[in-house]
């Protein structure tokens, strides 16, 4: 071998050596995540879809979607026991903030003193889960969410009935009673109250509402009431202000018979389609209905809630988390802002699933209509939705309460019976009331 021979050959063992010692490098810096999460089927698509771009903006980070659309507090409970946590995901609201406490979930006021692209002023402060005194924060929702009326236009244009008032504070409950019976019709075409008709053989409702916490407190709030003090010391669900405003909703199914009562609804698809298919007016839901709601084919409106006395509007929401088993906090950082900055998830909210967190996006014209999307949110949508939000917007009581998924439970189960018809909301109530009075021990923020 010549010496010119050796020295190529000496060369080309040194390049494949950087080589790959490069490659090996790249491999090193290679990331996996795992993020969790639930929804509809719509729902998983479009999550996958944000986590795949997230992917193109981070080659170095793989991200696995792990769905699970049933059994979620189970799953995460488990995963958690195991050291087999996620890094990123969805975690109901109670259950985060005891996990935050904990040390489960991390407090992100850390990452956001190095960050200066989240920080409290730039999110919409109704979204921020405290815990700590008010010191930390678990983060916010994975997005903003409200609860509202949507209804089908051409039903009301077929019975000649106007349109709920977009304005927050026009309808009053009296108001909307009416427009209810004017829109319940049974299969001889004859309203509630008029001779002849018949509850048991209803073609058309008036309207339908769920009977969980989401779409019952802005009806309690409205009539001055509320389920707990301020505190979060002492329950108030059976104080008059807030049994006048639940029996109004439950007389609704009994005694008006313009909404069907759990029973029925057992029998029932969901909401998007009663409202395709003519079998209620009116609905009750949340925001994030609009990604089922908006592709169907019929006229879709949205108002504000009506009102008792004056008007609240719910924010509410799940949030996203940073996890405490992470391997890879930094990573695992960059995860969590992108599933919560707008620019990030645009096509999901501008196909109505979610609303954005941050502040500019409801204040600012321009960037108010990249969101808002013909097709999608009805021509009414920022008065209805995005004024009633900012002006009436109150926290649900998930963001600080103490001891929720009990006290949840154990609201749920006792008004089962009421909404049933089968005992009234003070019956109901007080038994209740005596029932969470040893969990009212305060908030999480103070």
């Amino acid at each position: 071998m010549t010496r010119l021979t050796k020295r190529v050959v000496v060369m080309a063992i040194l390049v494949t050596f950087v080589l790959s010692l490069g490659a090996a490098n790249i491999l090193a810096q290679q990331v996996n995540l795992k993020y969790t999460y639930w929804g509809s089927p719509l729902e998983k698509t479009a999550q996958e879809e944000m986590l795949e771009s997230f992917m193109e903006a981070y080659p170095h980070i793989n991200v696995q979607p792990i769905y699970i659309p049933s059994d979620y507090v189970t799953r995460i409970t488990a995963m958690v026991a195991a050291g087999d946590a996620p890094d990123v995901g969805q975690l109901g609201e109670g259950l985060a903030l005891q996990w935050a406490e904990e040390g489960a979930v991390m407090d992100l006021v850390p990452f956001m003193e190095k960050d200066p692209d989240v920080s409290f002023e730039s999110r919409l402060e109704a979204t921020w889960y405290l815990f700590g005194g008010g010191e930390k924060t678990l983060g916010t929702n994975l997005a903003a969410e409200t609860m509202q009326l949507f209804y089908n236009k051409d039903i009301f244009d077929a019975a000649g009935v106007a349109y709920p008032p977009s304005t927050p504070g026009e309808w009053t409950w009296d108001e909307f009673v009416e427009t209810a019976r004017a829109l319940t019709v049974d299969r001889n075409g004859r309203h509630p109250g008029e001779e002849g008709f018949d509850g048991n053989a209803i073609q058309t409702f008036g309207v339908a509402f769920g009977t969980w916490w989401g779409p019952v407190l802005p009806f309690v709030w409205s009539n001055n009431g509320d389920w707990f003090n301020e505190d979060g010391t002492e329950t108030l669900i059976n104080a008059p202000e807030s049994v006048e405003a639940m029996q109004a909703l439950a007389d609704l199914m009994h005694v008006e018979r313009v909404a069907p009562t759990p029973t029925q609804s057992q029998n029932f698809p969901a909401f998007n389609i009663l409202l395709q298919t003519r079998r209620v007016a009116m609905v009750v839901d949340g925001q994030w209905a609009l990604l089922d709601l908006a592709p169907a084919p019929f006229n879709l409106g949205v108002a504000p809630l009506p009102i008792h006395k004056e008007p609240h509007a719910l924010i509410l929401g799940a949030p996203n988390v940073i996890f405490s088993q992470t391997q890879h906090p930094e990573e695992a950082w960059l995860l969590y802002k992108w599933t919560t900055t707008a620019e990030s998830v645009m096509p999901l909210i501008q196909n109505g699933l979610w609303m954005p967190l941050q502040v500019e996006y409801y204040t600012d014209p321009e960037k108010m209509d990249i969101w808002l999307t013909d097709g999608v949110h009805p021509p009414e949508y920022k008065e209805a939705v995005i004024d009633y939000a900012l002006d009436y917007g109150r926290r649900s009581p998930t963001y600080y309460l103490r001891n929720w998924p009990e006290i949840d439970q154990a609201i749920g189960q006792g008004l089962s019976n009421f909404w049933l018809g089968r005992e009234d909301a003070q019956t109901a109530t007080d038994r209740i009331a005596a029932e969470i009075a040893p969990l009212m021990e305060g908030r999480y923020d103070r």
